[in-house]
């Protein structure tokens, strides 16, 4: 598919971290290892003729084996035709290796991860498979850190809430929904996970002179927040009220302010229930329209 951003692409390397589809190193629990989404020949192809367009490659790419056939080919195209600045992006990055983590720095890649996974994950693909270590270690953002890699968030709805200050609270406490801590050493910061849903999304999109700081020259565009997510106890990011937000100059309060001025705005003798449902079908016809 071809990304409505200008030259832009996205290819698919292995299959689903869900659907346990992955492709790993080494077998899951029942011996088997995952699935690719393209063919090899089909997938460097690809890459090759995209790569020698300019293009800014994106690749959905899940398991540690994924990642090598990913690296592999982003190797081999630049030391055929050398690119600087390519920002080739790793999407999902679910079961990596801390190999993986220092090749991924020299061949000046950059990483959009999930964190999600390992809140939702890591307790039962401990036991069913990946086993306890692989799954901890799950989307290993305190390493990628550390190598001074770039990195962003994203939610792939309906793979995670579309929630900025929920991802960041995946990736600040990696806290499971047993309530312990997956891999401690992959925290980061929480001032890291901000800049990973603002500034760091926008460089992964070749958009950082546009959006993601508030400068001049730049869209004013901004989310206000009721707390300060840098000062919060880290526990607390995710339950941060959200007051509103400003969008090409229009001030648009949400909550109890927004209800009552969208009740007031389609009329009166509409209830609640009825509201919902007419913006839930509307949501859904915008989605899947026809």
């Amino acid at each position: 598919m071809t990304s409505l951003a200008s030259k832009q692409i996205k290819l698919f390397a292995d299959g689903a971290i869900y659907s346990q589809l992955m492709q790993v190193r080494e077998p899951y629990l029942d011996g088997h290892k995952g699935a690719w989404m393209m063919d090899e020949e089909v997938f460097t192809r690809a890459f090759r003729i995209y790569w020698d367009a300019g293009y800014q490659i994106h690749i959905h790419v899940n398991g540690d084996a994924g990642l090598d056939r990913v690296l592999d080919t982003l190797e081999a195209n630049l030391k055929r035709n050398p690119r600087s600045g390519h920002r080739t992006v790793l999407i999902h990055f679910a079961v990596s290796a801390p190999d993986q983590v220092a090749r991924i720095k020299k061949l000046d890649a950059i990483v959009s991860a999930n964190p999600y996974y390992v809140t939702a994950l890591a307790d039962q693909y401990g036991k069913v498979g990946l086993g306890p270590e692989r799954a901890d270690e799950m989307v290993r953002l305190g390493d990628v850190s550390r190598a001074g890699i770039s990195w962003s968030l994203h939610a792939d709805m309906p793979m995670a809430p579309i929630d900025p200050l929920f991802l960041m609270w995946c990736a600040v406490n990696r806290l499971t929904f047993s309530g312990r801590v997956a891999d401690p050493d992959q925290r980061v910061s929480a001032e890291e996970a901000l800049r990973g849903v603002t500034i760091a999304a926008a460089y992964s999109l070749q958009l950082e002179k546009e959006i993601g700081t508030l400068e001049e020259g730049k869209l004013a565009n901004m989310t206000v927040l009721a707390e300060n997510p840098l000062k919060v106890d880290p526990v607390k990011i995710r339950d941060i009220a959200v007051w509103g937000t400003v969008v090409e100059g229009r001030v648009l309060p949400v909550g109890a302010v927004a209800k009552k001025k969208a009740f007031n705005s389609i009329g009166t003798g509409v209830s609640e229930r009825e509201f919902a449902i007419e913006a839930l079908s509307h949501a859904a016809l915008v989605s899947h329209p026809g």
